[in-house]
């Protein structure tokens, strides 16, 4: 199984040396990879985000795309017609970032909420839409969206892996696939592992993060089970540990998560 750790945009660092740091500690605790927060690939450093890397060893597993819903209110399901297609503007650039990377880019946040759009049925239909046109584009670039099912608290479409696994069969462009999280199927699953079965054809990529969104180990997520099936039907995309409520240190989060993988 390769792993990779969830890192902030670099961007938000207080300086460069935090974020080497930070790299270098993913190195040394044996993870294979890292995994980046972006918010706008304008304004990603490019040449020196892949200096940092290449002095630490790494290279980039995936990125996020889903920080500027709350940044910057871009969102798929709305029905403001100007922010829909800007959005789908930001994702053909994370797209673009995706094929020159060959990193693997996260979307799932920027669907938008119920209160961004109240109809299920009318959303659902301007998400797909969106993803439609991303999706040749992605495809057409040669890059690879993770469609990810994120929780009713927190989007208010495609919450469970059978919904988003029906839209990604729907569309059916080799540029979308779909990723799980551990988080999100405690909340949304009946079960934490039969539904990967039907999906092993479609998993790009997988999000680790305990129950209680703290370091691995802390919270009830049978993690060594899920590894256990993941590798049972021979998964081979990288496995990104993310932490994103705790009090301790990233670094100290970064080795006792790494240890909790192989115990």
């Amino acid at each position: 199984m390769k792993f990779s750790y969830v890192l902030p945009d670099p961007a938000l660092y207080r300086n460069w040396d935090e974020f080497t740091g930070d790299l270098a500690g993913v190195k040394a605790a044996g993870y294979q990879a890292a995994e980046l927060q972006i918010a706008d690939p304008r304004a990603f450093d490019q040449a020196r985000v892949k200096a940092a890397l290449d002095q630490a060893g790494l290279p980039l597993a995936a990125f996020q795309t889903g920080a500027s819903y709350t940044t910057h209110g871009n969102c798929l399901c709305t029905a403001d017609t100007a922010v829909r297609e800007r959005t789908v503007t930001l994702l053909k650039r994370f797209a673009d970032l995706a094929a020159a990377w060959g990193a693997v880019m996260v979307v799932g946040s920027l669907q938008g909420r119920l209160k961004d759009e109240p109809d299920r049925d009318t959303g659902s239909a301007r998400i797909a839409e969106a993803l439609t046109e991303v999706g040749r584009h992605a495809t057409a670039a040669g890059a690879v969206i993770a469609f990810e099912p994120v929780n009713h608290g927190e989007i208010g479409f495609h919450n469970t892996i059978a919904e988003a696994a029906g839209l990604v069969r729907r569309l059916n462009q080799p540029g979308i696939r779909l990723m799980v999280d551990s988080f999100h199927m405690n909340i949304e699953e009946q079960d934490m592992l039969a539904p990967l079965a039907g999906v092993r054809d479609l998993l790009a990529h997988v999000h680790l993060s305990e129950t209680n969104r703290d370091v691995l180990g802390t919270g009830h997520w049978p993690t060594a089970a899920f590894l256990a099936e993941l590798e049972r039907l021979g998964y081979g995309g990288f496995c990104s540990v993310g932490v994103y409520n705790t009090r301790l240190p990233r670094r100290t989060c970064i080795t006792r998560c790494a240890a909790a993988l192989h115990t």
